[in-house]
């Protein structure tokens, strides 16, 4: 996104080819040697493009905000599938497409037909604002009151490739539900919007700070009530905030959940709200009104499944392709589907499902048989199928410890025949990192590494009765339970399950089954995997052929690095972008303010090229004054030039002069810094 086109609100579209000339230019520079491995991962991957645990090869991750997809991208993904990869692609918990197996030399070829039919990878990895999820039914639930998916599409278009987000000090993932049900289950997330009325009004609750992984917790409410119009400032709101207080050195501890330890919950609900009021009075992108309905009563299911009667009469089919999987041909048959019932769009849901919309009542058997003629599921309703999620774990992921889409296969085939299956969902993730979503299934499984007799073999962390829905009680994150070897999972998930239906009292979710079963009770159910047989298989994991080696030692990509340069470069962006919008409200001294960090950020780039270290906290005039001593002719002379005229303006109250010296300076910088680096790629 240009400087421009930030400060005067236009709309930005998902693709611009020059973001495939930025990446051409990237990966020239990495395959030629000039970049090293850290720079060439910093950039690669807020272009979609990540690492595999197999080498020269890459995971290309597509962008579907809200999990939207317009028909004609059906027939692309096919295709591009076919072209590019191996294997299936994946739908994601995050409603993203993920494929594999892409050279790294036909990367640029890839993305290239990508963008060049509609679809982006941009921001859909790295540090950035990820893919912007919603209700697996929006648009269509008959209980919503605005179609969530809708306003998950206008956000992401609204801060794609904004200087502000590019370089964040960890990712941030953000939902939107339709109502107080919170199908986007809101509690898991960084930032969140729950959908709603207040006398008479229509808004939305947020919350914020939420997050699984190795220490979970759930999101707080930081505003009661807000307008449709106002959700650009509360995303601006938190990018500020994350971008201000997260660590930046350990970026094991960089998620907005740290900051809200860091503080309390009362302290980070006050930052928040102090925030958003100054933001929300500075121009943002431009907002059409959504329309909102009133909302009806239906049942609700936490996994939605099979047909379900939409709010205009029609009805939507909710397919569960096994894991999420889909083949090139599947993508072909979805498309044809689409086509013939003249429906403009499907959606994916972070059940990774497929949901068919706006089907009529008289082609309604027709839909579900064509979907079952391609392998995806359509039951009667999820109390009567089987809940399966699972990440790709050791298949590609660089940093997966256990085969959890190997192990989630086999939970699949085993419930298709156990009635104890049917409702409850279990989700596997490979690590720690609940890309699977663990922490939030009635029975999770997190892979880890665990000796036997001193040799390592995979095994499984039990998670019991999770939920990420916010208001749902007693809690978000399910309790831990055992830990068992792999190869007894399949028994342990049986026993709990037959325990569960068998001892289950009235009313009782998994949840309060397995409190008042307490731990004691819970290896109890589990004491005949004392006695089970693994075929002596114990050291090879579910899908694999070789002997568990252990956790890997390859480092992932979910944290990248970034370069300091970079990051400056998109701070001074977004100071200038910044500086505008308090000119065009009036507020002199915060857009003189603004000016003064845009001049800072460049500043230091200077200083570090000079190698030279800067801190965030360090004084301007002590930033200015060392740059003085080591800046260039024309720099200086630029920086003077700035001085001069932030001199003149203090004194006229005009700002025009004084607005163009700082982007002269901002310029100055970037051409001497491109420069050096050509300079130095030469060199070597």
């Amino acid at each position: 996104m240009t400087v421009s086109a930030a400060a005067t609100c236009e709309i930005e579209p998902l693709v611009r080819l020059s973001d495939l000339d930025e990446y051409r230019e990237g990966l020239a520079h990495r395959l030629d040697g000039r970049w090293d491995e850290e720079k060439w991962t910093a950039f690669r991957v807020r272009f979609g493009v990540y690492g595999q645990k197999q080498s020269g090869v890459q995971m290309v991750r597509i962008k579907i905000p809200g999990g939207v997809v317009p028909l004609p991208w059906l027939s692309v993904l096919g295709e591009f599938n076919r072209e590019f990869c191996r294997g299936d692609a994946h739908i994601t918990t995050r409603q993203d497409f993920q494929t594999y197996f892409v050279p790294l030399e036909r990367s640029a070829e890839a993305l290239e037909f990508l963008y060049s039919n509609g679809l982006t990878t941009r921001e859909a990895c790295g540090n950035t604002l990820r893919n912007i999820n919603a209700c697996s039914l929006a648009g269509n639930c008959p209980r919503e009151h605005v179609d969530a998916g809708l306003v998950a599409s206008r956000l992401a278009r609204s801060w794609i490739r904004h200087p502000l987000v590019q370089h964040m000090p960890r990712k941030v993932k953000i939902s939107v539900s339709g109502c107080a049900t919170d199908c986007g289950v809101s509690a898991i997330h960084d930032l969140s919007f729950v959908a709603t009325e207040r006398d008479g009004g229509k808004g939305f609750v947020v919350y914020a700070g939420g997050g699984l992984g190795g220490q979970p917790r759930p999101a707080v409410k930081v505003l009661d009530f807000v307008v449709e119009e106002d959700l650009q400032a509360v995303v601006e709101t938190l990018a500020r905030l994350h971008q201000r207080y997260s660590d930046r050195i350990n970026r094991n501890a960089a998620r907005i959940k740290f900051v809200v330890k860091r503080f309390g919950e009362e302290k980070f609900r006050a930052l928040f709200q102090e925030e958003f009021e100054r933001l929300r009075l500075l121009p943002q992108r431009p907002w059409q009104p959504l329309v909102w309905r009133k909302p009806g009563e239906a049942a609700v299911e936490r996994t939605p499944l099979g047909v379900v009667k939409q709010h205009d009469g029609r009805f939507a089919v909710v397919g569960n392709p096994p894991l999420g999987l889909l083949s090139s041909d599947q993508f072909d048959a979805l498309a044809a589907l689409g086509r013939d019932i003249a429906i403009g769009h499907v959606r994916v849901t972070r059940d990774q499902n497929v949901v068919i919309p706006d089907v009529p009542a008289d082609r309604l058997a027709e839909v579900v048989r064509r979907l079952q003629a391609i392998n995806i599921d359509v039951p009667s309703s999820a109390a009567d199928s089987a809940d399966v999620v699972s990440c790709p774990g050791t298949t590609t992921c660089r940093i997966g410890i256990t085969n959890s889409q190997g192990f989630g296969r086999e939970i699949w085939a085993e419930s298709q025949n156990d009635p104890t299956a049917k409702g409850i969902s279990v989700r596997v993730s490979g690590c720690q990192n609940s890309c699977g979503l663990h922490e939030i299934g009635d029975f999770g499984f997190q892979g880890l590494a665990k000796k036997i007799d001193g040799v390592p073999a995979p095994h499984y962390q039990i998670h019991i009765g999770g939920d990420g829905r916010t208001g749902v009680q007693p809690g978000v994150v399910g309790l831990h339970g055992p830990i068992v070897a792999a190869r007894h999972g399949l028994q342990a998930l049986r026993l709990l399950r037959q325990g569960f239906a068998s001892g289950r009292q009235a009313g009782e979710s998994v949840r309060t089954w397995a409190e008042r079963l307490g731990k004691d009770g819970l290896n109890a159910l589990l004491a005949p995997l004392a006695e089970a047989d693994a075929d002596g298989k114990l050291f090879i994991d579910w899908g694999d052929v070789e002997t568990f080696k252990g956790a890997p030692t390859l480092r992932g990509e979910c944290a990248a690095p970034f370069a300091s340069d970079d990051l400056l470069a998109d701070l001074a962006d977004d100071a200038l972008i910044r500086l505008d919008r308090h000119l065009l409200v009036g507020q002199w001294d915060d857009a003189l303010r603004s000016a003064e960090q845009a001049v800072v950020f460049s500043a230091r780039r200077l200083l570090h090229l000079a190698g030279q270290f800067t801190k965030d906290d360090e004084a301007a005039t002590v930033i200015i004054d060392r740059t003085r001593a080591v800046a260039p002719a024309r720099a200086q002379a630029a920086l003077e030039h700035v001085e001069a005229l932030r001199t003149a303006a203090l004194s006229s109250g005009r700002a025009e002069a004084y607005r163009q010296s700082v982007t002269v300076f901002l310029d100055t910088v970037r051409a001497i810094t491109e420069a050096a680096g050509e300079k130095q790629d030469a060199a070597e």
